[in-house]
């Protein structure tokens, strides 16, 4: 007996019969079809041959955020159950070892990870949210020869990692497959009433709800508004007791502030903000905001550097940062100040900043640009300062406070394992 089972025309034609590339990406619109139709591929995929299938998204809170639901609704649509058993935490094939396993990338690093080397499948469900910092440890983890991925997103960003590599840079190892619900002779009568009132409503958002087309299609802002407001917003009422990571953004003396910023495990816990002082007393309240068991990452300027040189003296961690210095990741920043502010872009999903207008505003009005063809690809660049003063509407002209929490975010090169539990570390004990 035959049985039949529905999939996208185009996901066949375009990503199964003629396609050899390793990355395999649907972008496009809501009620495409491309979630349901790539459970299906996986599935039938896990009954010919044995497949260990990683299924990731950038935060699992549990497994109800995963897509085990899918997968197993999936099985249960096609009675499929005699094929598979699913569990609280994986899916497990009856007739042959494949398996289904699902994680978040956010609380991974490169030893964790490892776990999911063997893979010959990858899921990567909701990949626009995915951050920089997670494609570049997940790609090369996947390493079996004849191994691929499977990238499924709406765009909302052009700054977004998966949109930077895949659709602006074009990776020659990827096929790329653009669907919106025009392409789904299965789309529901629901979404139809809903998309309908999306489009009498406003046309350009009903355009990125349900065509994909960028929410930032106007403008290139590296931290979008509602993204700063969901980190001010959000509530983490317990951290692990984490080395705490500091940010100082030393003014010049004059109108611009000194800002210090604390982060405990995505939680701005502390935060310091003064004016008009000299280096002793710019140092000694940092002395007491930081504590010995702190990291410091400091603006490397003038005063900076000064303030830096008597940290060392005194014993503290210090790691100085020159904004326009080279980034770790080349491939993608022109400089350190870039890739600063997009590992804050990143982190913005899963932290908790003060509820400070100031210091909202000068995040989201911050912009980028491309300059193309810089080293054979486009790479991104965070406008200067004085260009940012002509169109923000902070009240100072100066991004001191963005800086300083951008500081105290970032993970300079040399400092990915000073970051980790404070207790085996640096004998910090205390939650916060």
């Amino acid at each position: 007996m035959i049985q039949e089972v529905p999939i996208i025309l185009k996901v066949k034609q375009e990503l199964i019969d003629n396609c050899n590339e390793r990355h395999r990406i649907i972008v496009g619109g809501r009620g495409k079809g491309a979630s349901w139709s790539i459970a299906r591929i996986l599935l039938l995929e896990s009954m010919e041959q044995t497949l260990f299938n990683v299924c990731v998204r950038e935060v699992q809170k549990s497994i109800q955020y995963s897509v085990q639901k899918l997968l197993s609704d999936t099985i249960k649509m096609f009675k499929w159950e005699w094929a598979y058993s699913v569990t609280k935490n994986e899916i497990k094939s009856k007739i042959n070892d494949s398996l289904f396993i699902f994680s978040g990338l956010h609380d991974h690093n490169s030893d964790t990870i490892k776990s999911l080397e063997g893979a010959d499948r990858c899921w990567v469900a909701e990949a626009q949210s995915i951050s920089r910092q997670s494609i570049d440890i997940l790609r090369p983890t996947i390493r079996k020869e004849n191994a691929v991925f499977w990238w499924d997103f709406n765009p909302r960003y052009s700054s977004d990692p998966v949109y930077v590599d895949y659709i602006r840079n074009k990776d020659p190892n990827a096929k790329v497959l653009w669907l919106s619900f025009k392409d789904n002779k299965w789309f529901p009568k629901s979404l139809q009433k809903e998309k309908d009132a999306d489009y009498k409503r406003d046309l350009i958002r009903a355009k990125h709800i349900w065509e994909g087309e960028l929410a930032d299609a106007n403008e290139t802002f590296v931290c979008p508004a509602e993204l700063v407001e969901k980190a001010q917003q959000r509530i983490i009422t317990r951290t692990r007791p984490r080395v705490p990571q500091i940010g100082a953004d030393i003014a010049h003396q004059g109108g611009d502030e000194i800002t210090f910023y604390k982060i405990i495990d995505n939680k701005v816990v502390d935060y310091y903000i003064g004016k008009y002082q000299n280096t002793v007393d710019t140092l000694n309240d940092l002395k007491t905001f930081a504590t010995k068991n702190s990291i410091i990452k400091i603006d490397n300027g003038h005063l900076g550097s000064a303030v830096a040189d008597l940290l060392e003296h005194d014993g503290y961690t210090v790691f100085r940062i020159n904004f326009g210095g080279t980034p770790k990741n080349k491939a993608h920043y022109e400089d350190i100040a870039t890739e600063m502010y997009f590992e804050l872009r990143d982190n913005l999903e899963v932290m908790q900043i003060p509820c400070d207008e100031e210091l909202a505003i000068q995040i989201y009005t911050r912009k980028y640009d491309y300059i193309n063809g810089k080293r054979g690809y486009e790479v991104m660049k965070l406008e200067d300062k004085k260009t940012w003063a002509t169109h923000t509407h902070a009240l100072h002209k100066s991004s001191d406070r963005a800086d300083g929490l951008a500081l105290a975010n970032y993970v300079p090169e040399g400092g990915e394992d000073m970051s980790g539990l404070a207790g085996s570390i640096l004998g910090y004990g205390t939650n916060i």
